[in-house]
């Protein structure tokens, strides 16, 4: 990887700089938000939504282009647009005339809105200019000048926000853990600009928690926080019952453009490619890794390429002294939008491993990695994918997703059951306003993955597991499931007062696990070499797991992404083989700023 930096550091250096910016987080409450614009105004938007993260000046963007539409919008609409542009004021200037602010200095031109009133106009004249804002004095002169950020800095050539993050959660697992199921975090995020040619984010946090049951066999089986990886144990000084895990993480990323259509970035970070709950394709559901990226728009399209070099195993595997073991991951993804309602992805990814370097040869941007994998004679493992979307009766949002890992025809059509017939197939609906009350929202997911998807043969010296599977840290790149699974997903979410949420969620998933040392295709870090049989596979085979999950989370937010949160959550895990259930009942609440909530539902 200290090549690809040195490129990246040349085409920095010998660049013309334009105009980026970061992104919005996942877990951000914009993300829904574009959805149901998108879907409600059927507007060409300037983002490809397969291809998260979302980037703050294109969300603005999206805005302005909604608010110009002349789309019916209600008044919760309207808050949560005001809400983005609160979110990322220094890029309001580049797509709002001036007339929606007050003369003056840049202060006094933001709009800062977070208790805006509304008079005389209906709902269905007013727009973003037309709403009266109140103003806000700011703390000590210097903090919270605008609603969204603790302390920003808007100098001539340097933009810079910086806002604390928290997460501190409190509950009981009535049927499990005699400890406390708490979460302790804080850190600081700081993202900006710089000539308005470079962007750059950071973020530093520092956790403390202990988690239900079926989270610590998780965590016990693969030795790797989800989402988080490295952990130590925990000792707290205050009650034994609040013993758990210690897990401090950051996210680090910096980019510009080398050309008004081309940028690069590189950092360490998570992606995620899809329309849906979880993905297929690539997911931010595993650790952090380092990364290069190169991303093109131009026309209807939209190209990334992503270089990563990831961990074919945890930390807590790793005897003696020495570093992690490494693999890297290559990957083409192209978004093609044919019309403004219609979005299609092609996507092909390669995971492999050489001694302490990089593949030059899978640096080629436009070339399919299976060619390349011919040149070479290689043991790598190649997965190609399409991801597609469709918006229509500004209702509705179809789509789905297809992932290939292994695949013959012939033993398709004969349904023998065959092991390397490995693929993934998922399909989604989003369906808004439902039965025109505003702000419920349904959106319905079915995903299923065959036996030993994402594994590969070849394993890794020393270790059981194998070393070009589709995981970094023991942790899936995809679906957290892994392989050998089907599931059903249904969520709903009502938004009575422009502040307050309720969100419900029920999954189902009959997940086939190895048992007695058996390799049965559910755990793809084995090596797929290790298999049962080669005819006769099908999904939930080994020991089946009927897992059904039901949780309710209400947030109201009491300041601008400062929210308080109380959740509700059921889950029950029924082994048909060796009668070995494992059941939560969690209530729990806490206060939450600047930060998502954490996605353990699996």
């Amino acid at each position: 990887m200290r090549y690809l930096l040195l490129l990246c550091f040349l085409i920095f250096c010998f660049s013309i700089g334009f105009g980026q910016s970061s992104y919005i987080g996942f877990g951000n409450d914009a993300y829904h938000i574009y959805d149901r614009l998108e879907i409600k105004s059927g507007i060409e938007s300037p983002i490809h939504s397969s291809l998260k993260y979302y980037t703050r000046k294109d969300m603005v963007d999206f805005i302005s282009r909604v608010e110009k539409s002349g789309t019916a919008l209600s008044e919760k609409d309207l808050w949560e647009m005001q809400f983005i542009l609160d979110d990322n004021n220094e890029y309001i200037s580049d797509f709002f005339s001036d007339e929606v602010y007050t003369s003056g200095d840049y202060e006094k031109k933001y709009v800062d809105s977070i208790f805006y009133t509304i008079e005389e106009k209906e709902i269905s004249d007013k727009s973003i200019s037309q709403l009266k804002f109140t103003t806000r004095n700011p703390i000590l002169k210097y903090f919270f000048k605008t609603p969204a950020n603790f302390y920003e800095l808007n100098d001539q050539f340097l933009k810079m926000k910086i806002n604390p993050i928290v997460n501190i959660k409190f509950g009981k697992d009535f049927n499990g853990n005699e400890n406390v199921i708490f979460q302790n975090t804080r850190g600081i995020e700081l993202r900006g600009t710089i000539d308005d040619k470079v962007y750059f984010y950071t973020n530093l946090v520092e956790n403390q928690g202990q988690f239900n049951d079926y989270l610590m066999e998780r965590i016990d089986r693969y030795k790797a926080i989800p989402g988080f990886g490295s952990y130590k144990d925990f000792t707290s000084t205050v009650s034994e019952k609040f013993n758990g895990f210690d897990f401090p993480n950051s996210q680090a990323y910096v980019g510009f453009k080398i050309s008004p259509h081309i940028g690069i970035e590189f950092g360490h970070n998570r992606h995620f490619i899809g329309n849906g709950y979880n993905s297929l394709l690539l997911s931010d559901y595993a650790n952090n890794y380092f990364y290069l990226k190169f991303s093109t728009k131009v026309w209807k399209l939209h190209y990334q390429n992503i270089f990563a070099e990831l961990a074919p195993i945890s930390d807590r595997q790793n005897i003696g002294i020495s570093a992690l073991p490494k693999k890297y991951l290559a990957t083409h993804y192209l978004s093609i939008k044919p019309t403004k309602n219609i979005e299609i992805g092609l996507f092909e990814t390669v995971i492999f491993s050489r001694q302490n370097r990089f593949e030059f040869q899978y640096l080629n941007p436009v070339i399919l990695y299976r060619t390349v994998e011919f040149f070479l004679d290689s043991p790598d493992n190649v997965l190609i994918g399409l991801n597609g979307k469709w918006n229509f009766a500004k209702r509705f949002s179809l789509y789905g997703q297809l992932i290939l890992d292994e695949f013959n025809l012939s033993e398709l059509k004969a349904a023998s059951g065959w092991w390397a017939n490995k693929y993934g197939i998922q399909a989604g609906l989003k369906y808004i306003d439902a039965f025109s009350v505003d702000h419920l929202d349904f959106h319905l997911e079915y995903n299923l993955v065959r036996p030993y998807t994402f594994s590969h043969r070849q394993p890794l010296d020393g270790f059981k597991n194998s070393i070009a599977n589709y995981s970094h840290f023991n942790q899936p790149l995809a679906h957290p499931l892994g392989a050998n699974f089907r599931e059903f997903i249904f969520l709903a979410r009502y938004k009575p007062l422009n502040k307050l949420s309720y969100n419900v969620k029920v999954i189902y998933a009959q997940k086939g696990e190895d048992y007695d040392g058996l390799n049965w295709g559910g755990d793809i870090l084995k090596p797929s070499g290790t298999r049962v049989k080669n005819l006769g596979n099908s999904i939930g085979q080994g020991t089946t797991n009927d897992i059904l999950q039901i949780g309710i989370d209400i947030s109201y937010q009491f300041h601008h992404n400062y929210y308080f949160d109380i959740h509700f959550f059921k889950r029950t895990r029924n082994n048909t083989d060796d009668n070995f259930d494992l059941n939560t009942n969690y209530i729990g609440a806490g206060i939450r700023g600047n930060i998502g909530n954490l996605k353990l539902d699996y």
